[in-house]
């Protein structure tokens, strides 16, 4: 008799989740909050858009200022969420072993929502594109096209 064991971290089963909903207000703030689960955010974060199309908060009694960052066209952005589902491993040639194998752990991530543009927060300035992580990153999609992208209809000249 052989027996499989099997760890979360070897099986990653990507889901699309049909309850997924698209997110008008989704913000990238200059901190970590270790705390997962439930939050009255709307009664506590409240951004003010400014005249200037940027916008201002207070997080935790700190300044806040960001403005809206739209993802390139063509892509989307995904919040994930990530578990762990334990199953039975069976096999139907194999009713009989398969009391004796341990359950079989899948890691699964799917969708919980889906966002096009998100608002990027800085303490007491606004993010600099030159400086920010997020928004240098959203630049080298446009790169990457660039490199990639047949040129050959629009090149003349082979650089030897």
């Amino acid at each position: 008799m052989t027996t499989a064991t099997t760890k979360a971290r070897d099986l990653v089963n990507l889901q699309s989740n049909d309850k997924a909903q698209a997110i008008d207000c989704l913000h990238l703030l200059p901190c970590a909050v270790k705390y997962s689960g439930p939050a009255s955010t709307s009664t506590y974060f409240l951004p003010q858009q400014q005249p200037d199309l940027t916008y201002e908060a207070t997080f935790r009694g700190r300044q806040l200022l960001g403005w809206k960052v739209h993802l390139p066209d063509s892509y989307t952005g995904h919040i994930v969420v990530d578990s762990v589902a334990t199953s039975e491993a069976s096999d139907s040639a194999f009713e009989s072993e398969a009391s004796d194998m341990p359950a079989a752990e899948q890691r699964v991530i799917s969708s919980a929502g889906s966002f096009d543009s998100l608002t990027v927060w800085e303490h007491d300035r606004l993010p600099v594109k030159d400086d920010d992580e997020f928004i240098t990153t959203l630049e080298w999609i446009s790169v990457a096209a660039s490199i990639h992208a047949d040129c050959s209809d629009n090149c003349d000249e082979t650089v030897e």
